[in-house]
């Protein structure tokens, strides 16, 4: 098994070690020593813990010790323009503060090896800060994966959010504006819990029989009926009558009384199936040392693509990104579009260097295993062109998740030769093969042009890409056999994948582990999207579906008009799912796109503009044909000759001399329609059909008919 800096493992009955998570802080193969701090709810501060390496695998030989998921808390999986300017000079304080210490590769060999250390009590004293407060923050850091969103200040959880307070002897809520100086308010009580009991008992019997009751009915009718007594006696007493107020039962009938419960209930069962039901489907869905840097840059591919939707619609030539591990050679992550080297396509390649490749094959019909692509790991360093990532939101987004973000100068290609040598061997293996390839030169005069040739979408290029990618990364590269003894030692050819796996399995590398929703919340781009009761909508052609067990309850509440935004992540390359927080107190959930919706399943962001576009100018151009012309012009003849018919009728006096007879009149023109009918098949009747009755006549007469039984009385 894999041990990876960031990691979190479950320690279960291990001598020495209190049962409980613990996140891999760090790792020291020179000493066969492993960091490992203890994650834990609450503020108490902790201290790291080391642990001998040969000890620790053996416990997860022996099943002591076992890898967990743990995920950070919603408040950190927000996009950086969400957060306060308060919120975040505090955290780039608190990084501040921290950052001479978790910048230094010895800090925390220090800290587990020598208990008595004062390093901490020093840099505490040279920033004028409490100890503690460097504890609080480092502690911080080190629970929620050692990046710098580990130190926003958790105010959303303050306050108990959502939670019942006991009310007091002062009056809650808002007092009644009264615009009289000289009116007083009169008293009001606060809602206790028998009242709370007598609002939902008051809504089942009147407000949940079967039809829409208005709320300040079922209040009348509440007052009425359990609170008669105090009524009767303010009203003979002449007093204030002391019962809630109709503002206070409408809050926690909201709160008491699910919207959905409410709306089955309001309704019949027959006409919430019909009207108010959540849609689950449409009436067609039946007729599915690697790491210690990565370079990354962009370029335009030598060839033509094609639309998905019409083939004989040129796009024009896509941009692919390329993520390379500069020690390796591994090509750890790619994308490809049509959008210009920019940070919008930049951050979609991130994405997919740091996630899990499986499903990403597999969208392009290509089965891997894990194993044949292993590439989810955040680098030390990323180096990268100042074009696209020298701006706010690579250093807002990129830089927190990553930790530091090189850029290089200008016309200096040659400092990302890895990356651009990538390029060269992809072109030659591939892109100068295809239908449709400039082969990496100017349009010359008198040459075929090259966009007549091209036949290709966009996802036809990926695929080909990814079988390219994949051989390149199991290519025997001279360069590699040098670098390093242990493939050697191993008995391996020197390829970029044995020498990402050797090092990983030998802990020779820097690369660590990040959650994939973490990496997809900071990364893709924010968007907002919307409740309904389809789903949840992106435009109007493109519905989502979640696996969440309120996803059916919410349809329905969108249903009766109260949609609602959601924020979403979206992922460029493919269009069949989203990632939307579908509750403020929830990180981002996976939604997948409805059967209805199948036409966009795996489009590109590029195919969606271009129907978008398509339909509009389709819209526009809607203009009424001659054939229109000629039936409108013919149905207006028609009308005005029968208007004219009309008028040389007889005009009658009243409307009782027109209508009268109406049933006799019909009658009469049925049978008369019947008889111009009879008349109009004898004049089509054949010669010959009197000849053939005539012999079925003879027949009927030879035939004999069995006497009947006579029946016995008898029996």
């Amino acid at each position: 098994m894999q041990v990876e800096i960031n990691s979190v493992w479950k320690l279960t009955d291990v001598d020495g070690y209190k049962d409980g998570l613990y996140r891999l802080l760090a790792f020291y193969p020179d000493y066969t020593m492993i960091v490992l701090f203890q994650i834990v709810d609450g503020s108490r501060i902790q201290r790291p813990v080391a642990v001998d390496l040969p000890f620790f695998l053996q416990q997860v030989e022996e099943g002591a010790i076992c890898s967990e998921k743990y995920s950070n808390p919603h408040y950190q999986l927000v996009d950086d323009d969400n957060i306060s300017d308060s919120h975040r000079q505090k955290r780039d304080e608190r990084v501040r503060q921290i950052k001479d210490l978790i910048t230094d590769p010895g800090f925390l060999l220090t800290l587990v090896t020598d208990l008595r250390s004062k390093v901490l009590a020093e840099h505490a004293k040279k920033q004028g800060i409490y100890v503690q407060a460097l504890y609080r923050s480092l502690n911080l850091y080190w629970k929620y994966g050692q990046e710098y969103n580990a130190l926003l200040p958790a105010y959303k959880n303050s306050g108990g959010a959502g939670k019942a307070r006991v009310a007091g002897q002062v009056k809650r809520g808002a007092p009644i504006k009264l615009s009289t100086p000289s009116i007083a308010a009169p008293p009001s009580i606060n809602t206790s819990e028998r009242d709370k009991a007598i609002f939902l008992k008051a809504m089942k019997r009147f407000g949940m029989k079967g039809k829409k009751v208005t709320f300040s009915k079922v209040y009348k009718q509440m007052l009425t009926e359990f609170y008669s007594k105090e009524l009767i006696e303010a009203d003979k007493e002449g007093r204030t009558k002391m019962v809630p107020q109709y503002r206070a039962f409408l809050y926690w009938v909201k709160r008491l009384v699910p919207r959905q419960e409410l709306i089955r209930k309001q309704t019949s069962l027959g006409d919430f199936e019909r009207n108010h039901r959540g849609l689950r489907g449409a009436a067609t869905d039946h007729t599915a040392l690697p790491g210690s840097c990565f370079e990354l840059d962009a370029t335009v591919l030598d060839v033509h693509v094609v639309s998905e939707f019409r083939r004989n619609h040129v796009l024009g030539r896509p941009t692919v990104y390329c993520v390379v591990d500069k020690e390796s050679r591994m090509i750890v992550g790619i994308h490809v579009s049509m959008e210009y080297a920019s940070w919008r396509a930049g951050r979609q390649t991130l994405v997919n260097a740091l996630t899990s490749k499986k499903e990403y094959c597999a969208r392009y019909g290509i089965d891997i295993e894990d194993s044949e692509w292993p590439c989810r790991h955040l680098p030390q360093r990323l180096l990268c062109d100042r074009g696209e990532f020298i701006c706010k939101d690579a250093e807002d987004l990129a830089v927190p998740l990553i930790g530091h973000l090189s850029i290089a100068p200008p016309y200096r290609a040659e400092l990302k030769g890895i990356v651009e040598h990538r390029f060269n061997i992809l072109n030659e293996d591939l892109i100068h093969d295809l239908m449709g390839t400039t082969r990496g030169r100017h349009y010359i005069r008198g040459d075929k042009d090259p966009r007549m040739e091209a036949v290709l979408t966009l996802d036809e290029v990926n695929t080909m890409l990814i079988d390219a990618v994949l051989e390149h990364n199991s290519k025997v590269f001279d360069s590699l056999a040098g670098q390093s003894g242990l493939l050697i030692e191993a008995g391996l050819s020197p390829t970029p994948i044995n020498y990402w796996n050797i090092h990983l399995q030998k802990l020779r590398h820097a690369l660590s582990r990040a959650d994939e929703a973490t990496v997809r919340a900071r990364l893709l781009p924010v968007d907002w999207v919307s409740m309904t009761s389809k789903g949840i909508r992106l435009n109007d052609d493109m519905y989502y579906e979640s696996d969440h067990p309120d996803f059916e309850d919410w349809k329905v509440i969108a249903r009766s008009g109260s949609s609602w935004r959601l924020e979403a992540r979206l992922d460029q390359d493919n269009s069949s799912s989203i990632y939307v927080r579908l509750k403020p107190d929830e990180g981002f959930s996976r939604c997948w796109l409805r059967k209805a919706s199948r036409t966009f399943d795996e489009r590109h962001h590029a195919d969606i503009l271009f129907f978008e576009d398509w339909k509009k100018l389709e819209k526009h151009g809607a203009m009424p044909t001659a054939k229109s012309v000629e039936r409108h012009q013919r149905r207006k003849e028609i009308t005005q000759n029968a208007q004219k018919e009309a008028a040389k009728a007889t005009p009658l006096k009243s409307k009782s001399e027109k209508t009268k007879g109406m049933k006799e009149r019909r009658k009469q023109a049925i049978l008369d329609a019947r008889v111009s009918g009879e008349k109009h098949e004898e004049q089509h009747t054949s010669p010959q059909m009197s000849v053939l009755d005539e012999r079925n006549e003879e027949r009927r007469k030879k035939v004999v008919s069995l006497l009947k039984r006579k029946r016995d009385n008898k029996k």
